[in-house]
């Protein structure tokens, strides 16, 4: 048995031995994912009691994958990439590509070696799936199979390009003014679904690129006119099983055959009778994520927790804690000794966002070397942001940078003396020199200046060349001898000296400790994963916990900056400037020279300079065949999409190195 509990809609299918379908069953969830699969399962087993057929493996995939596994004790969750994958090849063993458009995402699967060589989701909405044919066609007064049908009749599909649904709409009622029929407007919506996918999502140059073993999938390709465009934008015929809306099903059922099993562990026809699900949401205070929890409780006793992304509350056995240098850098910034001076001496606020947690050795080290009292900001929490939310002048820039704002507040409630967030133009210089911090990171501390009431705090944001030891030291004396008239210039100097001796130390213990933990992957038989981001990416807040999520998939997690140190830049084809743009790169090259290694990128939304180094770094990786896995992050902490990506990876590894039940 298989089941696709989706986003939108739900797929049942149950295989004889000689993969015959003996049951299937596709229809909207309609919000009640469990309700209807108990009914499902209901109706299987009474069927199967009923003809005394004996079920012996069952698979689950889908959106819903672990709340069903764990409800109806199915055999088997699969990260439905995978699965996806499995039903391909049952029908085109050769399959080159696969792209499956459902009601409201997209995933396309490049294969090589008959293995997933990269998987393609679409990010940030669902504009150009399957919601987006049915929005019209109800808007128009269609059912989406009579509207998807039209389209087939149109001479004249109308141009409308692959802007966002709301956009859409006024571009289809400019066309039905200029008289448009309904099915050119059918026809050219489906072509516009066409294009989104091929160029907005999966980001094709030529469709060459997807080979000549297309496979086709996800109840959205069942509308003949989409499949029309889908062939004449690829000038080539594709392969759609008849069972296109049931694939992840059918290869959760393929999959489950593999566990050899006497019989299924899924729940009876009596248990199924008898299944009750209590649930219960909250918010948890136990730490500063603040998660809003979701508890089913199954009569038998057993639990399900969602929303969660710690141990806490979770039922799961805690497994040994593997090397995590994204919590190694994070505790090691926040247990920095800050030291006491006096209620006499003046306190210096720093806030812990952006490029202020890499340098916050050095300023802790600095201000604590002329006995300044040194305050951080609090750790990140959605109250620390919602403090000062409404202070944030753009909601297009980075998530980081939003977050600036609560840390300042935060400080300025602490009524600390001064606030130090200086502007800096550049990054400390490396051994490639290029060394350029992003405009928003260089110079936020003006729109911190232009929107926050500071009080009787004072805002210190002066502009800062850290390569120039002598101007920053002049800088510095400028800064600090109002607060304190005695201090001379050459404390300042060897204040700076010891805030960077400090600093060496830090970068020094994230060498170590990313050696110990490429060596403690070695010596367990265990994956690598670069986890390349940027400083404030060590948040938990900002990163939404995907470290801990890649620990949880028996992934020793390294950040980009234990690696990057001693490695050459490889050929890179644009130009680069800036200084985190080189330590990616460079950690690109590292992975392409070590096995049992692969590298995900973090990127912000909003990150218009992150658009280079996406398309760079999978070219260096592509080099040695390694996987290229891109992450993007803002306000939204569901890890839905991520772990898809980060489950989909592994089981790209494991296929590729004969381990595929290694999970």
């Amino acid at each position: 048995m298989g089941i696709d509990a989706g986003s939108t809609t739900i797929k049942v299918v149950l295989l004889s031995e000689s993969n015959d379908i003996l049951y299937q069953y596709y229809a909207s969830n309609e919000g009640k994912l469990l309700e209807l699969i108990k009914e499902q399962l209901i109706k299987v087993r009474q069927l199967t009691d009923q003809y005394g057929i004996t079920i012996v493996g069952s698979g689950v995939c889908g959106y819903g994958e672990t709340l069903i596994k764990n409800a109806f004790h199915v055999d088997l969750g699969v990260v439905e990439t995978y699965a996806h994958y499995t039903a391909a090849k049952h029908f085109n063993p050769d399959v080159s590509f696969i792209i499956d458009i459902g009601g409201q995402d997209i995933k396309c699967f490049k294969i090589k070696d008959h293995a997933i060589d990269e998987v393609i989701l679409n990010e940030a909405c669902s504009s150009g799936c399957g919601s987006f044919i049915e929005t019209f066609a109800t808007s128009m007064g269609y059912s989406v199979v009579d509207f998807a049908n039209l389209g087939l009749k149109s001479k004249h599909p109308v141009s409308l390009g692959t802007r966002c649904t709301v956009f859409m709409n006024s571009s289809v009622k400019q066309a039905q003014k200029n008289g448009a029929t309904i099915e050119d407007i059918s026809a050219g919506l489906c072509r516009s679904v066409v294009k989104n996918a091929l160029y907005k999502v999966i980001r094709v140059r030529s469709v060459d690129e997807l080979g000549d073993h297309v496979v086709v999938q996800g109840g959205t390709f069942l509308n003949n006119t989409i499949l029309r465009c889908f062939e004449m934008e690829l000038n080539k015929t594709v392969t759609r099983p008849n069972i296109a809306h049931l694939m992840g099903a059918f290869g959760c059922a393929l999959l489950s055959r593999q566990l050899h099993q006497d019989q299924s562990n899924l729940l009876s026809l009596d248990q199924l009778n008898a299944f009750e699900c209590d649930v219960r949401s909250f918010h948890c205070q136990a730490c500063g994520n603040q998660c809003y929890l979701t508890i089913h409780t199954f009569k038998d006793g057993s639990r399900y927790v969602a929303g969660n992304k710690c141990d806490r509350f979770s039922n799961v056995k805690k497994k040994n804690e593997l090397p995590n240098l994204y919590d190694y850098k994070y505790q090691y910034i926040r247990g920095l000794n800050h030291g006491n001076h006096g209620a006499n001496r003046p306190t210096v606020g720093l806030p812990m966002a952006l490029n202020m947690y890499e340098l916050a050795p050095l300023w802790n080290g600095f201000f604590d070397a002329l006995q300044f009292n040194v305050v951080f900001s609090d750790e990140s929490s959605k109250s620390l942001y919602e403090k000062a939310q409404f202070t944030i002048p753009s909601d297009t820039v980075c998530y980081p940078a939003k977050y600036m704002h609560g840390h300042i507040q935060n400080l300025v409630d602490k009524k600390v003396d001064v606030i130090f967030y200086p502007c800096m133009t550049y990054n400390i210089e490396e051994n490639s020199g290029k060394n350029y911090n992003c405009p928003v990171v260089a110079y936020y501390p003006n729109v911190i200046d232009a929107n926050l009431e500071m009080g009787e705090t004072t805002l210190l944001m002066p502009y800062l060349d850290i390569n120039n030891a002598d101007y920053v030291v002049e800088k510095l004396y400028e800064v600090v001898r109002p607060l304190d008239p005695l201090i001379t210039l050459d404390q300042v100097k060897m204040a700076f000296a010891k805030g960077f001796d400090d600093l060496t130390t830090y970068h020094r213990s994230i060498y170590d400790h990313g050696k110990k933990a490429i060596e403690y992957a070695k010596a367990h038989d265990l994956q690598t994963i670069i986890l390349a981001g940027r400083p404030y990416h060590i948040d938990p807040m900002i990163h939404h916990g995907i470290a801990g999520l890649l620990n949880a998939l028996d992934f020793v997690v390294v950040s980009e900056d234990a690696v990057a140190h001693d490695e050459t830049e490889p050929q890179v084809n644009v130009l680069n400037q800036w200084a985190f743009h080189s330590r990616l790169y460079k950690a690109a090259q590292f992975v392409n020279e070590h096995d049992h290694m692969q590298l995900i990128q973090l990127v912000s939304f909003g990150c218009g300079i992150d658009a280079v180094t996406t398309d760079e770094v999978r070219v260096i990786l592509r080099r040695k065949d390694k996987f290229y896995t891109q992450i993007k992050i803002d306000e939204v902490d569901n890890l839905g999409a991520v772990t898809i990506r980060c489950r989909s990876l592994k089981a790209a590894i494991n296929e590729k190195e004969g381990t595929l039940w290694k999970e």
